[in-house]
């Protein structure tokens, strides 16, 4: 709550305040004492008649989707209740102008409803951060009818968006892909050499005659085709070292930072699931938590969940995540491949750091 005193105004209360004493003092009488009095409780009244304003005052805010990505446009509907008979005249809306725009509502726009009157604003939307924070209607400023204060009050209920991160390659770009790719290590669990393997088993309607081992079948007295070899691919993993939970979560710096760690958290996810290739991402959402992309339908599960779903839920969670990320820098992984993403890096320090 943030109140403004209108030096104007005040000063036309006061001067008003002087001379119905003045006037009071030399003629008296119950006229005088009574236009004194109600000078006197003009500022009383008006802050009573201020908050009952904002005590019968109802916003409802909702957008057309339950998660919408970041940059796409959406319809948003906020409706204006007077809940009570005593008319609000020319109430101020402000908007959260840093995290979303509202194409077809201004900030600072006036709105007035008469006793028990509702009024109802529609308008395209589209957020600028990934993440789940508060967007829309953030408070609503009312003043007195003499214009001596306005006050600016928060509304009492926000609307939080579950925003998605677009689908980049920002990841691509600074990920040392290739190198990982051509590690051998262990077999992919959906791919397949082209080249046949040693491996037998029962022909299958559909199977290539090309691949049918005809001195085999001949011995088993049965069709034996050649199986395929699993194609060899480093497994990897990635760990998500988020922020640790903070107070200001709707700050705007906050916001950027999660923004740009969701996208490149996606991104990695997305380049191998993309190509069928698994990869193994521990978060945390709660408690630990463990899931594999290793296709396109896994990947959109796993993006479905993304925006608001990476949270610590005890300090128990958070030190499992900070004691796996300094084991896997400080020892060799074998066969596994780790990528550490840092939400918050220290000074000098990338977001992400690849471990061998």
């Amino acid at each position: 709550m943030r109140i403004q005193i209108h030096k104007r105004g005040i000063i036309v209360y006061l001067m008003a305040v002087v001379a119905s004493v003045a006037f009071a003092s030399f003629y008296g009488g119950p006229v005088s004492y009574a236009w004194l009095y109600g000078v006197l409780c003009l500022i009383p009244l008006s802050i009573l008649y201020t908050f009952l304003n904002y005590k019968f005052l109802n916003i409802f805010q909702e957008i057309e989707v339950h998660k919408s990505t970041k940059g796409e446009e959406h319809n948003y509907r906020v409706l204006f209740e007077n809940g009570s008979i005593l008319p609000i005249h020319k109430m101020a809306i402000k908007t959260l102008d840093d995290r979303c725009t509202l194409h077809d509502i201004e900030s600072g726009e006036k709105i007035s409803l008469n006793s028990y009157e509702k009024k109802e604003l529609t308008s395209k939307i589209s957020c600028k951060y990934a993440g789940a924070y508060n967007i829309g209607i953030e408070k609503v400023v009312l003043s007195d009818p003499f214009n001596i204060y306005t006050v600016d009050l928060n509304v009492l209920y926000n609307f939080r968006a579950v925003v998605r991160p677009q689908i980049t390659d920002v990841a691509s770009k600074v990920l040392d892909i290739e190198n990982i790719f051509n590690n051998i290590g262990l077999k992919s669990d959906r791919l397949y050499e082209v080249v046949p393997g040693s491996d037998m088993r029962n022909y299958q309607i559909g199977d290539s005659i090309k691949a049918i081992n005809w001195k085999v079948s001949a011995k088993h007295n049965q069709l034996m085709v050649r199986q395929p070899e699993r194609m060899e691919k480093r497994r990897v993993t990635i760990l998500v070292e988020a922020e640790r939970d903070i107070e200001a979560k709707d700050d705007i710096s906050y916001l950027k930072k999660r923004d740009e760690f969701l996208e490149f958290i996606v991104s990695a996810a997305w380049h191998f699931g993309e190509q069928q290739v698994p990869v193994r991402l521990i978060y945390p959402s709660g408690n630990l938590k463990e899931f594999t992309v290793d296709s396109k339908k896994s990947f959109i599960e796993f993006y479905g969940m993304v925006a608001d779903g990476i949270y610590y839920g005890s300090d128990r969670t958070f030190n499992e995540i900070h004691r796996l990320a300094v084991e896997k820098r400080g020892n060799s992984n074998e066969d596994d491949t780790w990528i550490i993403v840092k939400e918050a890096p220290q000074k000098g320090e990338n977001n992400f750091i690849i471990c061998n």
